[in-house]
């Protein structure tokens, strides 16, 4: 087994936590002595078991109201990232959607990225994205000038990576497409105990932060148009035009706690996902609930529900498609036990022992890289490695 002095690094710890800081503190629980390097944190939303962690920001940090407005500094990120200093470090792990992969690893260094995306807004996103911040022609002009920059220097940064990690089969897609890398899947951590068959509810479930993309307006015209209850958790700018656009059926039920989602996702007739996301966690949480997903065809749902079986994927982004994969929810006799045993396989302690399995094989893995040809290539390298250091026995479910 390698053993080397290893960096964590992730891009900042700021605005909230979500998938991308799941990925960080995994690695953060995997090897606690190890520093994190990041651009900028906030210690306030520091989850408290990680409050000792070793974090070390960029000068970015020290920089007026860095803190609060984060996004306004991200054409100096790239800068930032590759000002820190990791040259002491035999194993970099990044996690990454924006600019983590800037570092600059020593020239006998192992650079795992697990790459929650390429950058979508100065990528194929960029757009999308304009359209929805409205911005005008002017601004428009200006942030494409300042994208085609950071698209260089993504490009750039990404032959800084020995091994790149996708989320899904669509995040290693646009690594291919924009970084011309092949790429390995391992799908996020998900905490399949949070959740809990319960029963059968009267209504459908959505939970999320409201932004246009995610498609909860396409869902509460379609729930306005078939009648059918539907509860909405989540806050967000879409809220005051989603909350006046939706019928009575339809509840949004704002920012709730923990318990209640609990409850919401535990007790609801099934979970509806209508936008496109790269991986999308909550519909692998609904799974561990035992909840059938009616999802859109695309992105990571496609990895995630299989359809017929743990849910029902829907081809178009309209009212009627939506509806008719609804009914389809609702004729099918689903089973929960099934579904609840498919959402294992995205189980954090199997993605922690799967990662742990990769950052300490890095001798291992650097040696075969050149024979890893696809994924079950990989698999087969990591599982030898594994039973060759007693990680595991030939019983013993890996990938």
């Amino acid at each position: 087994m390698q053993k080397g002095k290893l960096a964590i690094v992730s891009d900042q710890i700021c605005g909230g936590i979500g998938g991308a800081e799941s990925i960080l503190f995994s690695a953060i629980d995997l090897f606690p002595e190890s520093p994190v390097y990041t651009t900028i944190y906030n210690p306030e939303i520091i989850p408290e078991q990680y409050k000792n962690t070793k974090i070390i920001p960029s000068f970015i940090q020290k920089l007026p109201l860095a803190k609060k407005f984060y996004k306004a500094y991200l054409p100096i990120m790239p800068l930032a990232m590759e000002y820190l200093n990791l040259q002491e470090y035999d194993i970099i792990f990044s996690s990454h959607h924006s600019v983590a992969k800037s570092v600059i690893p020593g020239p006998d260094a192992f650079h795992i990225c697990y790459c929650h995306s390429p950058a979508r807004y100065i990528w194929d996103l960029f757009w999308t994205y304009s359209k929805l911040n409205n911005f005008n022609k002017l601004s428009q002009i200006t942030i494409a000038a300042i994208s085609q920059y950071l698209r260089v220097l993504d490009i750039t940064s990404s032959n800084r990576v020995d091994l790149f990690l996708a989320n899904s089969t669509y995040t290693a897609a646009r690594i291919k497409k924009f970084y011309g890398r092949e790429s390995f899947i391992l799908p996020p951590p998900v905490d399949t105990d949070k959740f809990n068959y319960e029963s059968e509810g009267d209504y459908f479930f959505m939970a999320g932060r409201l932004v246009a993309y995610k498609g909860f307006e396409l869902a509460i015209e379609a729930f306005n148009e078939s009648g059918k209850n539907l509860i909405i958790a989540g806050t967000g700018p879409e809220y005051p035009k989603l909350k006046a656009k939706a019928n009575k059926n339809i509840q949004l039920v704002g920012k709730v706690s923990d318990e209640k989602l609990v409850k919401y996702m535990n007790n609801c007739k099934g979970f509806v996902f209508p936008g496109k996301e790269d991986f999308g966690i909550v519909m692998a949480e609904a799974q561990s609930a035992g909840k059938p997903v009616i999802a859109f065809n695309k992105g990571g749902a496609c990895d995630i529900v299989l359809e017929n079986e743990t849910g029902v994927l829907f081809g178009e982004q309209s009212v009627e498609s939506l509806n008719n994969a609804v009914l389809k929810s609702e004729k099918r006799r689903w089973n929960n036990k099934f579904i609840y045993e498919h959402s294992k396989m995205f189980d954090k302690n199997l993605f922690k022992s799967r990662l742990k399995c990769i950052l300490k094989n890095k001798n291992y893995i650097e040696k075969n890289l050149m024979k890893i040809k696809n994924q079950l290539s990989f698999i087969i390298i990591i599982i030898t490695t594994l039973i060759e250091e007693n990680f595991i026995n030939f019983q013993g479910e890996f990938f």
